[in-house]
């Protein structure tokens, strides 16, 4: 019993409130007159917060919660639910004056007696069967989650940004782009009609959203019928630290000069989760939260264990809240994160927020093998939070994280964010068969119920594959399991952070895994032009431990010597590089082959045709001498364009016109500006585009590095006839089969 705590007793058979201060009433009338439980061991009556009080036993059992429903019932309260979880049992009563929640938790022997004002909530609604319901990951927003519902209506879970992202960006713009994607996802509506919108717990990027909506026009576009939560009373969390404004000024200012400096100071991928400086949330932030859910005409709903919603065949329980923990003090607000169990036609999903050790811990022993679901929202952005017996329990067939994929992979330990070996063991889970991210270009989805495809490309199919391990290389397996890959290095940046050690075993372990083999063999490695960033690999194979395991067949390439180019190769001067990279060839053992247009080579069942090759006098750069490579395969086609320029695209468009048609096209120099003109790829027409930079790279690039995104390469990657745009450096590779299947060029499910 924490008698610091206590704001009542028990007075002739009755809770009676002695405390009715505002950090234990949250502004509220309690609710009064509510029979007391008379069995087990009384532990206290605490404040829930929001006007509800808690009452604690231990030492009780399931018959004595029943012969307490009994007690209501005499006294005039009718029975509003009920429900029995693996002995785990939930009552709720209203009288039109209360509305109590009783309930049993079975490995404790304990019962949890709530008591709060009555109001009307809906937990009801017919099915209608107007769109296919689905599970959305948001693309504006790394935290948030919408459920389509059957009748065209959204579910939405949590709702907010990152700190960084909402110090760098116009705050009415990331308001209007989540508009505009709940629209999209209804298809066009106008207004967002909202059944209930759950917030898992008080931190500012799981709620901004609802802080801030009411005061921006958009609210007109929005129709929230109810808000669920469950939020400790102020007085049950420990003394949460408060920044200054002159501290979180400061903040907001490094955080812009970070930003700043990216792709300057250093690479861009230090971005995320990397400020070396203190970042700040905001204290007291369930107060702010309480103030800014009166400004929407929402019926607000305290959530307690037990209860259920059933909106349009879709059923959400509710699995866990603070309330389980009483009598205690929060310390935190992540283990204060409401975890939810939704079901649709027996696929179970769970949502768990930030979640950490001491819900997961309390769910695993309330519902064991009941946590069992097809998908699973990771807790706390894969941050290490959720205990491992969780996740075993869960054993979810599809993972939600609500971080961006190249957050994830990127995260280091400043912050406190380090990636945990936990993260990376989830990702890698046995029965794990796809895994979601938010803050994508576009979003990701899973339909419901949750289904999946499992099949895999065989080992003796051929499959293009884009690398996880560098943001410059793809790959295509042949159906004799021997590879041929186009390009091979690192961006400068990734090369000096990272080691050559570390990248090149990197790659060779995915080499491994495409091939299925220990010993690798390379039927032909393609090279489009000599820039560093290509040749990494190749000009450090010499080196590597495992030199002695991968053979290279053959080796194709052309370089211009340097004289011919205004811009020149490298740090080098003219001749060492070009010297230094062909003398590392020639260390291979391949056979060497200098490329020219029109040349064709018989790579097993494939044909590599070169579309074109430098035979110019003087070239502006580089990427000017780029070779561009066309694949065919069972009558499909690949073309891959290396660094090729819009000269080069104007001349193959002129030269080729209709003959350019192919199923896969590589999008050149990375999507950056003067990658070939948009006419050229409409002209392609290909279904899967290829991308050699990150998602997040080309999503986000402003001046990075020097490079800016141009208009060209957003229309590339919108073009229509486009089914799917891959792009390398993700955390897993990625396969596709050759010829492609129709079923694999979707965005995700």
């Amino acid at each position: 019993m924490l008698e610091d705590k206590i704001i009542g007793n028990v007075q002739k058979g009755i809770y009676v409130i002695t405390d009715n201060s505002e950090d234990i009433t949250c502004g509220k009338n309690m609710a009064e007159n509510v029979p007391a439980f008379m069995y087990g061991e009384y532990d206290g009556l605490y404040s829930g917060g929001d006007g509800s009080f808690i009452a604690c036993y231990n030492n009780t059992s399931v018959d004595d919660l029943k012969n307490y429903a009994a007690v209501l019932e005499k006294s005039g309260y009718k029975k509003f639910a009920e429900s029995n979880m693996l002995g785990n049992l939930f009552f709720t009563y209203q009288n039109g004056i209360n509305l109590v929640y009783a309930y049993y938790i079975k490995f404790l022997n304990t019962v949890k007696v709530i008591g709060e004002p009555y109001y009307e909530y809906i937990t009801d609604l017919k099915e209608e069967n107007l769109v296919r319901p689905a599970i959305i990951a948001s693309s504006v927003c790394d935290r948030n989650f919408y459920v389509r519902l059957p009748n065209n209506t959204l579910v939405v879970v949590d709702g907010g940004w990152r700190i960084e992202d909402w110090t760098l960006y116009d705050h009415y713009e990331l308001f209007r782009k989540m508009y505009e994607e709940m629209s999209e996802i209804l298809g066009g509506k106008d207004i967002i009609e909202i059944p209930l919108w759950i917030i898992t717990h008080a931190h500012t990027d799981h709620a901004k959203v609802l802080e801030l909506l009411h005061g921006t026009d958009l609210i007109e576009k929005f129709n929230i019928r109810q808000i669920l939560y469950n939020f400790p009373a102020p007085n049950n969390i420990y003394k949460p630290m408060e920044a200054t404004p002159e501290q979180r000024a400061e903040m907001e200012e490094n955080i812009k000069a970070f930003h700043r400096d990216a792709g300057i100071k250093f690479s861009y991928d230090r971005l995320f989760y990397n400020c070396p400086f203190q970042v700040y949330d905001t204290k007291r932030y369930d107060v702010i939260l309480r103030e800014a859910f009166k400004n929407y005409d929402a019926t607000i709903i305290k959530a307690h264990d037990g209860m259920s919603f059933t909106l349009s065949g879709v059923k959400f329980e509710i699995l866990h809240t603070p309330d389980d923990d009483m009598p205690t003090v929060y310390t935190g607000f992540n283990n204060t994160s409401i975890v939810v169990k939704m079901t649709y036609k027996g696929s179970p999903m769970i949502w768990t927020g930030d979640m950490e050790a001491v819900p997961s811990d309390s769910c695993v022993k309330m519902y064991g093998d009941l946590l069992k679901c097809d998908a699973l929202q990771v807790a706390h952005h894969g941050w290490g939070a959720a205990t491992e017996e969780f996740y075993k329990k869960a054993s979810p067939s599809v993972l939600f994280w609500n971080n961006s994929e190249f957050g994830f992979k990127y995260a280091d330990k400043f912050q406190g964010y380090g990636k945990t070996k936990n993260s990376t063991d989830l990702y890698n889970m046995k029965c794990v068969k796809k895994n979601f991210f938010c803050n994508r270009i576009r979003m990701s989805y899973a339909y419901l119920p949750v289904t999946f495809d499992n099949s895999e490309p065989a080992f003796d199919d051929c499959v293009i594959a884009a690398s996880s391990s560098s943001d410059r290389i793809f790959m295509l397996r042949l159906p004799d399991n021997r590879i041929i890959v186009f390009d091979g290095g690192w961006r400068k940046e990734d090369w000096s952070l990272y080691g050559e050690k570390t990248l090149t075993e990197k790659f060779f372990k995915e080499l491994k895994a495409l091939s299925g083999k220990e010993n690798v063999t390379i039927a032909a490695f393609i090279v489009s032009d000599l820039y560093e960033h290509n040749n990494r690999f190749l000009e450090t194979l010499k080196n590597a431990s495992f030199k002695d395991n991968i053979k290279i067949q053959k080796i194709i390439y052309n370089f211009v010597p340097e004289s011919k180019i205004k811009c020149g190769y490298s740090e080098l001067s003219d001749s060492e590089y070009f010297n230094k990279i062909t003398s590392a060839y020639k260390d291979t053992a391949a056979e060497l082959i200098t490329a020219n247009t029109g040349d064709a080579f018989n790579i097993g069942e494939a044909t590599v045709k070169i579309l074109y090759a430098p035979c110019e006098e003087k070239y502006d750069s580089i990427a000017d001498t780029s070779l561009v490579t066309m694949l065919e395969y069972k009558g499909s086609k690949l073309i891959m364009t290396g660094d090729m320029t819009d000269r080069i695209s104007k001349k193959l468009l002129k030269e080729y016109g209709e003959n350019l048609k192919c199923d896969a096209i590589q999008v050149a120099n990375h999507g950056w500006k003067n990658c070939g003109i948009p006419e050229f790829y409409k002209k392609a027409g290909a279904k899967l585009q290829l991308w050699n930079n990150s998602e997040y790279g080309f999503q986000f690039f402003r001046r990075d590095e020097g490079y800016k995104k141009q208009p060209e390469p957003t229309e590339i990657y919108n073009l229509p006839q486009v089914k799917l745009n891959v792009f390398c450096d993700q955390v897993s590779t990625q396969y596709f089969s050759f010829p492609l299947k129709d079923e694999e060029l979707k965005y995700d499910v």
